[in-house]
């Protein structure tokens, strides 16, 4: 039996769905494994975790109340229980790096995995002699362990930034059952809804929506789904018709992207976002900025608009408001890909491959 440790530091969002279903495919395929993970403030409590993780997949949270003290306990757990386990893949920059570094003398590169989530070297909202420092390190790292990258133009990124000596490109999305059946009919006769599913950071680029809300806020409703600071939400939405939920329950949120005609998702960088995939997998055209991830998830022109700059995103919004016969195409279409390209049913035998793979040439190289 492969065994497998999960580490990271970013229990939450996007990572915690990826993680989730990860573990939960590899459980499924047979695997013994383990997630160990130090919480950040969105990190939901043991009892909603263990309600949303297989029953197979151990879970054990490191927290002494503080940042650091989190980290440095993470990485001292993460060596320990390396060496009773087959491969160990930590998750999201800040945790991979400390994980990384903790394992370079441990055990081989071979046995070492890393999935960003999103590289923080692309991130907008951090200087550039940051990023630049940050892409260093990674370029450093890469050489201790196997990147395990969850979109094509993410893998892109990696090759032509890091030029990593191992990298594997995994698909990762939704269960194949849960994809819709039917596309979405346009109904003439209600006021469409176009909505965002994310945090309300600067990653999302929240005013890119606000900006399309006041154009077009006669033509549709506009619905933010998730949440942040107070500040925040009066900083980038104003006076804007945009109606923002706050946190909600998967109920709620399944309601919620039910009732939405289109997606508006203006983020500034991803790695492979889950709620944009769900939402192509509901069949809802998606009208989403050209970054990683998102150029991934989306057909563009066939099952959404994948746009270069903000007044794309408004044209392209507009245009879907006005044609209900285009949003209907462009759901069917959506779901077609769903199908064909945003499935998480392989993830499971996918990864357990890799691993297995690493193992063998780890065995070569100590021959």
């Amino acid at each position: 039996m492969t065994r497998i440790l999960h580490v990271t530091e970013a229990m939450g969002s996007g990572v915690l769905s990826l993680v989730d279903s990860m573990s939960r495919r590899q459980a499924e395929a047979g695997a013994e494994v383990e997630v160990l993970f130090a919480p950040r403030p969105e990190t939901p409590d043991d009892a909603a975790l263990r309600a949303r993780f297989d029953d197979r997949v151990a879970l054990r949270r490191v927290s002494t109340g503080r940042r650091l003290r989190d980290l440095r306990a993470l990485a001292t757990e993460a060596a320990r229980a390396a060496e009773h386990v087959d491969a160990v893949h930590a998750h999201s920059s800040i945790g991979g790096a400390v994980v990384r570094i903790a394992l370079w003398h441990g055990i081989p590169a071979e046995r070492v995995f890393f999935s960003p989530h999103g590289f923080a070297f692309l991130r907008l909202d951090l200087p550039a002699p940051v990023r630049h420092g940050i892409r260093l390190l990674e370029t450093v790292l890469a050489k201790r362990s196997t990147l395990v990258l969850t979109s094509p133009s993410e893998f892109t990124v990696a090759e032509e930034a890091l030029r990593p000596p191992r990298a594997h490109l995994v698909q990762t999305g939704v269960p194949a059952a849960s994809v819709a059946r039917t596309a979405r009919a346009a109904d003439p006769s209600r006021r469409p809804v176009v909505g965002m599913i994310g945090r309300l950071v600067h990653q999302k680029a929240p005013w890119r929506f606000a900006a399309v809300a006041r154009v077009l806020g006669e033509r549709a409703d506009f619905v933010w789904i998730g949440g942040g600071s107070a500040d925040d939400e009066r900083r980038w939405f104003g006076d804007s018709p945009v109606r923002v939920t706050g946190w909600v329950s998967p109920e709620e949120l399944a309601v919620l992207v039910d009732a939405m005609d289109v997606l508006l998702f203006p983020s500034l960088w991803e790695g492979m976002s889950l709620s944009l995939i769900q939402a192509q997998a509901r069949g809802i055209p998606a009208v989403v900025s050209d970054v990683v991830g998102n150029r991934d998830s989306v057909e563009d022109g066939v099952t959404g608009f994948v746009c270069a700059d903000d007044d794309a995103l408004l044209t392209s919004t507009a245009l879907l408001l006005d044609d209900p016969a285009l949003r209907e195409r462009m759901s069917a279409a959506a779901l077609d890909w769903a199908r064909r390209a945003l499935t998480d049913d392989a993830l499971g035998r996918d990864s357990l491959a890799l691993y297995r793979l690493a193992a063998v040439r780890e065995g070569v190289r100590a021959r």
